[in-house]
């Protein structure tokens, strides 16, 4: 065997691997023919390569059934340039229409800036040639070639598709200029640490006290915080995570040095966290102070004199209702503040509280504007449900609201505020001018938001921020009814259960071993008529991975249905129409309950929307429907791409389900670091008639008695808050 090099045009595919690798026929530049073997790490994407494509190979060279073959050690896709452009236009298939000819007359006209003017989609100056759509169709060509090029340089790097495939759509051409400039780039794209700095280090000789290492590492211990709820560190719990990253007290202060001169981060006191987390802390507590100072007496011209309590009186007695104290005070506070929180947990009545409140602003003020929002789509249709009045998720409240339409006048309220972290707090402040009526809804005992940072979490109990408390159960079926439990679990009391038995009504233990949560999680759900048409029926689970968590679940149930249900299809634009699976690995099938992952605006669907999938369409393009769900009653039409969105559904994490709820409720409990009071409680705040929990027993006490988890997030938002607060009252 011979080590062999060769630049070769490819002019037929003669095998593609199953799991990677593909065996490709072509030509040197002497016109000598080759067949070329590519393994699945070599050619890890068989469909990058294509006729009319010019690879470096790098291998072994022997005689095969009387050809030359190279058995590829190395492998490079070589972007079109110089005067080969010609011959990769004429033989690409992508280029339909546009034959040597036409090609040759390209180069004649544009010369070596050809590909800048493909590259830049100059179709003034193409359209000299060619038509618009073959034009358009060599635009494309040349992206999938570059971008083909690029993928498959990651893949040989070791770097995970998915980061690969974010990184060539971010960088696009620069791509891998930009990495080989900076591999620690790849730590932005969600690549760990630990293999970034091994690849940086051995790969590109990158030295231990690079100013690139250091400045990454910097990052990666604040943005790691960040990405676990954290705006700020301690600055000396910085610098041990520093010297623990970079296995150096040495390199940890030198890089902690750096930073500090850096406009990327700021110490405030003690603490040290990224620019744009201390000016998004800042501005939300600035802006909430302004909201409260203005003077809200100005900004409203009362429609009638009258008192707020006897408005409530009448109203009353329209509806039948009888208010609490607390109700009635919470009424009032909102009435009269600009800022105010109506705070209260399960069944205590505070979407009574702000129908009245409604009542009682339409009465006083003159068309007066209320503006109901949530976070998640089926909270905001819950809030809308109850109230009778329109709600919107904030997505849509920022993207359709114009700001004519706020300030003077005009109320908005927010309901399952503890949901909120300060980067949407921070859009929806920016788009409020002073003058707007704000009052925030929610329990401050359910979990910290999934983004970073808490915002309701610090305003509940400051002493300037006018609030109201509910404490007493209005909605109570019997002594262990779901409120009546969760207030106990709110107060880290645990609670009394029954034992389950079957199907019912109220809070129920089913006690089992960890190793057995998972499997009687499952029959739990089916017993009480958990199926695919069944969107009431959910398990709520505490993680996403692992056993009893939502991944393993959701592969129970669908590998129950799976062979006799149809399944849904996809058109991939490198593999043809293909079964829809997702990212996990899980196949959609027709009557799959599913969420929606993605802030699609474009489909008008939300991250955490739930729904079930109704239909499947075999797609002939990518932009074709492949499936119809059904998100909250409403009918959506989805193509291969944004199908790819789609999660099966049957679990979903007691994070997801904030702002929903269901008719009956299974929680699998096994001991984990995750386990606290405010996961639980806000899990049994989901069901509506029935929670089954499954697990040990003393893991449930244990849980109800540890302290919520966003007592453990570090933030700077509560001293923003804190300096030069008025003190006068509200």
């Amino acid at each position: 065997m011979i080590i062999f090099s060769a630049e070769i045009r490819v002019t037929s595919i003669r095998s593609v691997g199953k799991f990677g690798g593909v065996i490709f026929a072509g030509v040197d530049k002497s016109n000598k023919f080759f067949v070329v073997v590519g393994d699945n790490k070599i050619m890890p994407v068989p469909a990058h390569v294509g006729i009319g494509q010019r690879w470096a190979i790098k291998g072994t060279l022997s005689r095969w059934r009387n050809q030359n073959q190279i058995s590829a050690t190395a492998a490079s896709l070589i972007r079109p340039s110089g005067d080969n452009i010609i011959d990769w236009i004429s033989k690409s298939k992508e280029c339909p229409g546009v034959g040597a000819v036409k090609a040759r007359k390209l180069y004649d006209r544009f010369g070596l800036m050809l590909i800048d003017h493909i590259q830049a989609k100059r179709f003034d100056l193409l359209t000299e040639v060619l038509s618009r759509q073959s034009a358009e169709a060599l635009c494309r060509a040349l992206e999938q070639c570059n971008y083909s090029c690029t993928l498959l340089w990651l893949d040989q790097l070791g770097i995970d598709r998915t980061i690969g495939v974010r990184i060539t759509e971010f960088y696009q051409e620069k791509a891998q200029e930009k990495i080989e400039g900076n591999p620690y780039r790849l730590i932005s794209f969600g690549e760990s640490w630990a293999k970034v700095d091994q690849f940086a280090r051995y790969h590109f000789a990158i030295r231990l006290n690079d100013a690139r290492r250091l400045d990454a590492a910097v990052e990666e211990v604040l943005y790691g915080a960040l990405r676990d709820g954290h705006t700020a560190l301690p600055f000396g719990l910085v610098k041990t995570r520093l010297g623990s990253l970079l296995r150096s007290h040495d390199l940890a202060c030198e890089a902690l040095a750096t930073a500090i001169l850096s406009s990327q981060y700021r110490r405030v006191f003690d603490m040290f966290q990224p620019a744009g987390a201390y000016l998004i802390e800042k501005y939300i507590a600035e802006k909430l102070k302004a909201l409260a100072k203005s003077d809200e007496a100005r900004s409203y011209q009362p429609k009638v004199e009258r008192a707020t309590d006897l408005i409530l009186t009448k109203w009353e007695g329209a509806y039948s209702i009888i208010l609490t104290a607390e109700q009635r005070e919470a009424v009032n506070v909102s009435a009269a503040s600009n800022l105010s929180l109506i705070l209260g947990g399960a069944g205590t009545g505070k979407t009574t509280v702000l129908k009245a409140l409604y009542a009682t602003l339409q009465q006083q003020y003159e068309g007066i504007r209320i503006h109901q929002i949530a976070l998640a789509g089926r909270a905001a249709q819950r809030m809308s449900e109850a109230t009778g009045l329109l709600s919107m998720t904030i997505a849509s409240f920022l993207l359709k609201i114009d700001n004519s339409e706020l300030g003077e006048k005009s109320v908005v309220v927010i309901d399952e505020m503890s949901m909120v972290d300060v980067i949407t707090m921070y859009r929806l402040l920016l788009k409020l001018p002073v003058g707007t009526k704000l009052v925030l809804v929610g329990d401050p005992a359910q979990l910290a938001p999934i983004g970073p940072g808490l915002v309701l979490h610090v305003l509940a109990d400051h002493p300037s921020i006018r609030q109201t408390k509910l404490n007493v159960v209005k909605r109570q079926d019997a002594e262990s009814g779901i409120p009546a439990v969760a207030a106990m679990i709110r107060l880290q009391n645990v609670p009394k259960l029954k034992s389950y038995v079957g199907p019912g009504a109220g809070v129920f233990f089913y006690p089992c071993k960890n190793s057995e949560v998972e499997s009687d999680s499952v029959r739990i759900y089916y017993e009480l008529g958990g199926q695919s048409d069944d969107t009431n029926i959910r398990i709520l689970s505490l993680t996403n991975r692992g056993h009893s968590g939502v991944r393993n679940l959701n592969k129970i149930i669908q590998g129950r249905r799976v062979d006799a249900a149809t399944p849904v299809r996809v058109y991939d634009p490198i593999s043809g129409r293909r079964h829809a699976y997702t990212s996990d690995g899980i196949a959609l099938s027709v009557g799959d309950l599913v969420m929606y992952t993605e802030n699609d605006y474009i489909v008008g669907l939300r991250n955490g929307a739930l729904g079930r999938i109704v239909e499947g369409v075999d797609p002939l393009d990518p932009n074709m429907t492949c499936c119809v769900c059904e998100f909250d009653g409403v009918i959506y039409r989805l193509n291969s791409q944004q199908c790819c969105c789609l999660r099966h559904a049957y679990a979903i994490t007691v994070h997801k389900s904030q702002g929903s709820q269901f008719k009956r409720v299974v929680i699998p409990l096994r001991k984990s670091r995750l386990v606290d009071q405010s996961v639980i409680y806000t899990a049994i705040t989901r069901g509506i008639e029935q929670i089954v929990l499954v697990g040990e027993w003393d893991t449930f006490c244990s849980a109800v008695r540890l302290p919520s988890s966003s007592a453990r997030r570090q933030i700077n938002f509560g001293s923003f808050l804190n300096a030069n607060f008025p003190r006068d009252g509200i």
